[in-house]
């Protein structure tokens, strides 16, 4: 498709971990597929210059692994007037230096697509874009707002100009993107999202790293040292969107049943999860470390049960956490609270683990208990096998397909 132009607009820096599983790696996806993206970053320039030499990297790196442009542009104060004005400048300029007959944008959250859709209107179809939706925009802002302890009255002002723009990003989209069926039922009820103009796009991981390797779970394990264990696994952040101190005290909870109960945290924030283990965990019964993304899949491999709790708000109940579909498609059962976007209802209906209502401890013991019923080796292989549903070559497929209609849409 040499007269049509493909733009993934990032509306953050190209930080690490996220950005990869899913831009990157997307990107890469589709590459196999045919359709090839530039990538273009939209970043806050006080963490741009502060670290000008790790971004330059991951710049560099991102092209290698693409083969594609790569250009990252600070923008300051985005998410005011001055921020949008410059962001829409920026993407006039995309248009303008664009030969092709099309320009077409996949805008990755509320605010590039919002400013994708301003240009959109006023260059007459030479630019069309579709939406990435990715959250719930008033509950995630009405949470900062309180943390921030903002007033209800700038709150609300706050609020109401974020939807203003997610509603004029549905109606300039070509196609809507949502990362489950609660957002995207969220989105047809509150602005009138036509279900046909929009895909339900999950979370996924790369089949070529997420999968059975029973050679390499057993060489992680004696790497480790838990040949003999029950692995719980925990690969990510800390901070206030997760339930850190929950899952904590639950695993603790886990070990006091069973002395063959092992935690194995993945997370690039030591400090926070070592500070947290000291207070919460026996010593012995647990390791703590930062590994690239590209080894987190022999690790979970190790692992015999996967850890996803989350608190019961709106920004959860429409996630879809990209280590969900790395654990099942490594054949790991999940503990995952009830009401996280599709995932829960995944668990629920595959038997892929256990859904709990509150991080119970009782709850969750007689879950495991139930779980270790199952033979190892038959319980991963067949959690694995349905998992492979959430690939990224199976989406990449459909996402490849999808933009090609977009773009030869008269």
């Amino acid at each position: 498709m040499s007269d049509v132009r493909f733009l993934f607009v990032v509306g953050e820096a190209p930080s690490a971990t996220v950005i990869d599983s899913q831009v990157v790696d997307p990107v890469v996806a589709v590459a196999r597929e045919g359709v090839h993206f530039e990538l273009l970053f939209l970043a806050d320039p006080r963490p741009w210059l502060a670290q000008r030499a790790f971004f330059a990297q991951r710049r560099q790196q991102i092209t290698a692994r693409t083969g594609s442009a790569v250009r990252v542009v600070p923008v300051p104060q985005k998410h005011r007037r001055l921020g949008e004005e410059l962001s829409v400048a920026i993407l006039a300029r995309e248009l303008a230096r664009t030969r092709a007959r099309r320009l077409v944008v996949h805008g990755r959250t509320d605010f590039t697509a919002y400013c994708a859709s301003r240009v959109a209107r006023r260059r007459g179809g030479r630019l069309r874009y579709l939406y990435d939706a990715r959250g719930d925009v008033d509950g995630e802002l009405r949470f900062g707002a309180a943390l921030a302890g903002l007033s209800p009255e700038r709150t609300e002002r706050a609020v109401q100009r974020k939807l203003a723009h997610r509603q004029a990003a549905i109606d300039g989209a070509a196609h809507v993107l949502c990362v489950s069926t609660v957002l995207r039922d969220k989105l047809v009820a509150r602005h009138g999202l036509d279900p046909a103009r929009s895909s339900v796009v999950p979370c996924v991981a790369d089949a070529e790293k997420f999968g059975l390797d029973e050679q390499q779970r057993r060489a992680v394990r004696r790497e480790l040292g838990v040949e003999h264990r029950f692995v719980v696994v925990y690969p990510g952040r800390f901070g206030v969107w997760h339930y850190n101190e929950e899952t904590f005290a639950l695993v603790r909870a886990l070990m006091d049943a069973d002395p063959s109960v092992f935690f194995l945290v993945l997370t690039p924030d030591l400090d926070a999860a070592r500070a947290l283990a000291a207070k919460t965990l026996p010593e012995g019964r647990f390791e703590i470390r930062s590994v690239p993304h590209a080894d987190v899949s022999r690790h979970l491999r190790a692992a015999d049960l996967g850890v996803l709790l989350r608190a019961p708000d709106p920004t959860n109940e429409v996630a879809c956490p990209t280590k969900f579909a790395e654990y099942v498609m490594t054949g790991l059962p999940v503990l995952i609270s009830a009401g996280i976007g599709d995932c829960s209802a995944f668990v629920a209906k595959h038997d892929a683990g256990a859904v709990l209502a509150t991080p119970d401890a009782a709850a969750a013991i007689a879950a495991v208990t139930r779980l270790r019923h199952e033979p190892d080796a038959t319980r991963r292989a067949r959690i694995a096998a349905v998992g492979q549903g959430l690939s990224r070559q199976r989406y990449a497929r459909e996402m490849a397909a999808l933009y090609r209609r977009v773009a030869e849409a008269p």
